[in-house]
């Protein structure tokens, strides 16, 4: 985790391609007003892609310091952003070898020198040996359990576990009974 401030936060959550911009490479106005409260600071959290060779992932969270008000539930606060126009991805934090010492123990599987060697190091040691993961909402609860000797991953929201099927025009395709195609 780290604080963010000032103008940093837009550098991580406004960087997708697919996000309109003007001719001079600017974010819209639209945009920029809409995402405003992020330069009070907060905080942010990425992790490792292990589908990318473990490396650090641009794709995280930002809890903002004064989070900005839901447009469609008036009373509620948007807690967290991620990254605008970006689909979500689960987090799999970077696992310090104590950390990792402590599931190791925990699980009773041990860490091999091959293992300590390997650029995937934890999440490449957890698939290796089927070491049992838990799966949470939210990288506070995940940093619990992982502290706890726990190997943990979490998504970023209680829907983040599934996804819809679409048809080529972007319509969700609805299953009828039990019959998968």
């Amino acid at each position: 985790m780290r604080s963010l401030h000032g103008t940093t936060p837009y550098e991580y959550l406004l960087y997708s391609p697919k996000i309109s911009r003007r001719n001079d490479g600017r974010l819209r106005d639209r945009d920029l007003k809409k995402y405003q409260h992020i330069e009070l600071g907060g905080w942010w959290c990425s992790g490792v892609d292990p589908l990318n060779n473990y490396v650090l992932m641009m794709w995280g969270c930002f809890k903002p310091d004064h989070p900005r008000r839901d447009r469609q539930k008036i009373h509620k606060f948007i807690k967290y952003e991620h990254p605008y126009r970006e689909e979500t991805r689960a987090f799999f934090l970077l696992v310090p070898n104590r950390i990792w010492v402590k599931v190791s123990n925990r699980s009773d599987i041990p860490i091999t020198e091959e293992d300590l060697q390997h650029r995937g190091g934890f999440w490449h040691w957890v698939w290796r040996h089927n070491v049992p993961v838990t799966i949470v909402e939210g990288v506070k609860k995940v940093g619990a359990l992982l502290t706890a000797g726990y190997a943990a991953i979490t998504i970023p929201g209680v829907n983040a576990g599934y996804r819809t099927p679409q048809d080529q025009y972007g319509n969700a395709i609805v299953f009828c009974g039990d019959r998968l195609p």
